[in-house]
């Protein structure tokens, strides 16, 4: 069983200020399906929201769309509001001064978003002046003091490697610190512990956690791990097929999941106090996009699935203070 930090925010409807509000987000392979459909979620002022849900649900596409960084044949609507202006809307000039200064991301695979032939140093540095009107010899000073700040040994010598000389934790320390260089107001971390073993995994999770306490940053943590959403979220949404279907504080989700598929979620997790021969599994696999049918998207995955399933496509219904969820079964429809 997985345990929950305690948290004392008020969930999706708090009324704290907002670091970042996603509405009705939708993308597109040019005139095609949506492949994200209509999300919505805020990032409060200094919290964390988990993002989960199994590789294909649309994750990290619309992690990439909060910074424009999607492929050109993606299309998007919606509006994602930072600071009161409209990310989506803005011209390239505005968002490349936003992008990576004062909202940055930590990427996925770092031996694939570092560039192989600049030294870890230069592209520290180059993130730094980009954003700061700093010399090149204050902004390798300031690339040193993050690589120490995020743990990496020796930062004089090891600022002039390459990211191969560097062990997968070191290049994700440093791909942390390239974000965090600038102080960023809002961090998002794609998967940052994926490929690590757990005591890295532990040490990077408690560095995002220290960093955004002293920095006061809000963060979007895209994770299928839900030891991670325990350990360090306060609210968590949660992504099937390109939709939402359930939202809520974490204690509340731990301790009250309502969508049959964020059950499967957490019982596909192996427990800590008891041994077991075989994990509980979700039977099937996310949909594509272009066979999703009428009704609600997890029908031929459910263990509740009913004929109205098949009809109705659910919205995201309150079900208590904080706590959505778009499945019939909590809607009035007694028969599912």
């Amino acid at each position: 069983m997985i345990l929950a930090r305690n948290t004392d925010d008020s969930g999706p409807d708090s009324t704290q200020q907002t670091a970042l509000s996603v509405k009705d987000l939708r993308l597109s392979i040019n005139n095609g399906p949506s492949i994200v459909d209509g999300v919505s979620f805020d990032i409060p002022k200094g919290k964390v929201l988990g993002l989960v849900g199994e590789s294909g649900c649309g994750k990290s596409l619309t992690a990439l769309s909060i910074l424009r960084l999607t492929a050109p044949v993606i299309r998007s609507s919606g509006r994602i509001f930072y600071q009161g202006e409209d990310l989506l809307a803005m011209d390239e000039e505005r968002i490349r001064r936003i992008r990576g200064g004062e909202v940055a991301m930590i990427f996925q695979e770092p031996m694939t978003s570092l560039n192989p032939v600049f030294t870890i140093g230069d592209q520290i540095v180059e993130a730094v002046r980009t954003h700061h009107r700093v010399s090149a010899a204050q902004a390798r000073e300031m690339a040193i003091a993050f690589l120490e700040r995020v743990g990496i040994p020796s930062p004089q010598k090891r600022i002039d490697h390459y990211p191969h000389q560097l062990s997968g934790g070191m290049r994700q320390r440093a791909m942390i610190a390239m974000a965090l260089v600038s102080r960023p107001r809002v961090l998002i971390a794609d998967e940052p512990t994926t490929a690590l073993d757990v005591t890295i995994q532990a040490q990077i999770l408690d560095l995002l956690r220290s960093l955004q306490s002293e920095l006061d940053m809000a963060i979007l943590m895209i994770t299928h791990d839900l030891g991670v959403v325990a350990e360090l979220a306060d609210e968590v949404v949660v992504m099937y097929a390109g939709r939402v279907v359930e939202h809520s504080t974490v204690a509340e989700l731990f301790s009250r999941p309502l969508h049959p598929y964020t059950e499967g979620l957490l019982e596909s997790v192996p427990p800590v106090d008891e041994d077991v021969d075989r994990l509980s599994a979700i039977p099937g696999v996310v949909p594509s996009f272009d066979r999703i049918s009428s009704g609600c998207r997890f029908a031929d995955r459910c263990r509740y699935v009913a004929d109205p399933c098949r009809a109705i496509d659910p919205a995201l219904a309150p079900m208590g203070p904080g706590h959505l969820v778009a499945c019939i079964r909590h809607q009035g429809y007694r028969q599912c």
